[in-house]
C-alpha cells in the first residue's frame, strides 16, 4: 500500500479503534458504559508479555489508553533478550499456562507459531465487536505484514512493529576519503548494492588503515535476502534454499565484501558492535529504524550530528518486528483485543517513532512519515523508513525461515574470519537441512 492509500486509510482505522473501545456500549470490564451506570468502574489488568525494548512504556502508550479506560490497569512483562524470551513463551504455548493477555511474536516465527501453536490462540476474526472483526484491518497494513498471520481464513494476530531498512553512517568518515556525504547524494550513489560495495572500495582505497566501510556483511546478506520475492521458502511452504539465485547472490555478494576487506566485522545486537560504534570503527551499516536508539545511546550526546540516515540500497527491507496475539488463556480476551487495536493505531505511530520504535499499520506509518531526526543530521527517517516498508516484498514463509537465518548467518560470520567461502557454504548448507528437518517443519 503506498503512502496516499494509507492517507485514505486514517479515517478507517480510527473509526474501527473507537468502534473496538466502545462497542456494545459496554466498559473494557463488560459493565455498562459512563462512570455513573454502575457506581464504580470494573477492575481489569491486562498483561503483556514483550521483549527487548518496543517503547510503548517510553511512549506513554500503557498511560494514554488507561486513561481512555478507567478502571483498566497494562502491565508490561519484558525479557531483555529475544532468544529467551521465545523460548519462555514456546513453552507455555505448548503446556496452555498462560504468558499474558497480549504476547509479542517475532515476526520471522509467525509461520512456525501457526503451525505448532495455532489452537492456543485466539482467532481475531472472532473479537472486535465491529462486523468483520479483523478482516475489516486487512486494508490498514501492509500485505507483507498482515498475510503471514492468517490460517484457514482466520486471522491470529496483529502487526505491531517493524524493522524497515535504512542506511546509517558517519558524514565525517566520508568527507574525509573526499567521497559525497549528503543524504540525497547518497542515495543516488548507493540505489544498488554493487554500487554500494563499489563506494566501499573506494573509502578503502582512500584510508586503508582508518575505519572499515561497513560494520559486517552479514547485514549486507540479510538486508539483500530481505529484498527477494522468494527467499528460504516457496509457495505453499516448500523449501526454495538450496536452488534459490536470490540467496547465492547476496551470500557471494558478502563474501566478495568482506574478502576486498570493506568489513569490521562486528555483528550488530553484540558487545563488539557496540564498542564499534563508539570507537569509531564503521563508516556504515545497515540500520532496522529500532537500531538508531541502540546508535543514539552509544554514541551519548556528542554524537549529535555525527551520523546521518539515507535510503538502504534496494530501497527497501526489513529486519525485525513482531505481532501482538491474543492466548485462549487469557480472561480478557476482547479488552486484550482493545489494547492491540490502540497500540497499533494512527495515534501510536509518532510515540513509538519517538521512543525508537517503528509502528506497523499504514495509518500509523503514514502518521510519521514527516519526521526528522536532529540527532541524525536532520535526516528524514520517517520518510525514509515509512517507503522501505511500503516496498517490502510479500516473500512467502516457513516454520524453520528463522533457524535456517541463523544457520546462513553462523556460517557468514565464520567466512567473514577467514573460513574458505566454499567451506562455509557448504556448512551453511547442511545446517539449514537440518533446520528445515527439524520438528514441526516441512521442506
Amino acid at each position: 500500500m503506498g503512502i496516499s492509500q494509507r492517507i485514505a486509510a486514517i479515517v478507517a482505522v480510527a473509526a474501527l479503534s473507537g468502534a473496538a473501545a466502545s462497542c456494545s456500549g459496554l466498559t473494557p470490564g463488560g459493565g455498562p458504559a459512563g462512570p455513573g451506570a454502575a457506581g464504580h468502574q470494573p477492575s481489569v489488568t491486562l498483561r503483556i508479555a514483550v521483549y527487548g525494548s518496543p517503547g510503548y512504556l517510553q511512549a506513554g502508550l500503557f498511560a494514554g489508553y488507561e486513561r481512555l479506560h478507567p478502571g483498566t490497569r497494562v502491565i508490561e512483562d519484558t525479557t531483555a533478550a529475544e532468544p529467551a524470551y521465545w523460548q519462555a513463551l514456546r513453552r507455555r504455548l505448548a503446556t496452555g499456562h498462560g504468558p499474558g493477555d497480549l504476547i509479542a511474536i517475532p515476526m520471522a516465527d509467525m509461520s512456525d507459531v501457526l503451525r505448532q501453536y495455532r489452537h492456543s490462540l485466539v482467532p481475531l476474526t472472532t473479537l472486535g465487536g465491529v462486523s468483520g472483526g479483523v478482516n475489516t484491518l486487512e486494508d490498514q497494513w501492509p500485505s507483507w505484514v498482515w498475510q503471514p498471520t492468517y490460517r484457514s481464513g482466520q486471522a491470529y494476530a496483529i502487526g505491531a512493529e517493524t524493522g524497515p531498512l535504512g542506511l546509517c553512517y558517519r558524514p565525517r568518515l566520508l568527507a574525509e576519503a573526499g567521497l559525497p556525504s549528503s543524504p540525497a547524494q547518497l542515495a543516488r550513489d548507493w540505489s544498488t548494492w554493487p554500487r554500494y560495495l563499489a563506494f566501499g572500495r573506494k573509502f578503502r582505497q582512500r584510508i586503508p588503515r582508518g575505519p572499515a566501510f561497513l560494520d559486517s556483511v552479514t547485514s549486507v546478506y540479510n538486508a539483500m535476502i530481505s529484498q527477494a520475492g522468494t527467499q528460504y521458502y516457496g509457495a505453499a511452504a516448500r523449501l526454495a534454499l538450496p536452488g534459490n539465485p536470490a540467496v547465492k547472490h547476496a551470500w557471494n555478494s558478502a563474501v566478495t565484501a568482506a574478502r576486498d576487506g570493506l568489513s569490521a566485522r562486528l555483528t550488530p545486537l553484540t558487545s563488539a558492535w557496540d564498542a564499534g560504534v563508539t570507537r569509531l570503527s564503521f563508516a556504515t551499516a545497515v540500520c532496522p529504524a529500532w537500531l538508531l536508539s541502540s546508535i543514539q545511546r552509544l554514541s551519548g550526546s556528542h554524537g549529535t550530528g555525527t551520523w546521518a540516515v539515507t535510503s538502504v540500497p534496494g530501497g527497501t527491507g526489513n529486519w525485525g518486528g513482531f505481532y501482538l496475539a491474543i492466548p485462549r488463556t487469557s480472561a480478557h480476551q476482547q479488552d486484550a483485543y482493545q489494547l492491540a487495536v490502540y497500540l497499533t493505531g494512527q495515534q501510536a505511530g509518532p510515540a513509538l517513532a519517538q521512543a525508537g520504535a517503528f509502528p506497523a499499520s499504514s495509518p500509523a506509518i503514514n502518521a510519521v512519515t514527516t519526521l526528522t531526526s536532529s540527532y541524525f543530521s536532520g535526516s528524514p527517517v520517517g520518510r525514509i523508513f515509512g517507503l522501505a516498508a511500503d516496498r517490502v516484498p510479500d516473500a512467502p514463509s516457513g516454520p524453520a525461515a528463522a533457524a535456517i537465518g541463523a544457520a546462513l548467518d553462523g556460517a557468514l560470520a565464520r567466512a567473514e574470519h577467514g573460513l574458505s567461502p566454499a567451506r562455509a557454504w557448504a556448512a551453511a548448507m547442511r545446517r539449514a537441512a537440518a533446520a528445515s528437518r527439524a520438528p514441526g517443519s516441512t521442506g
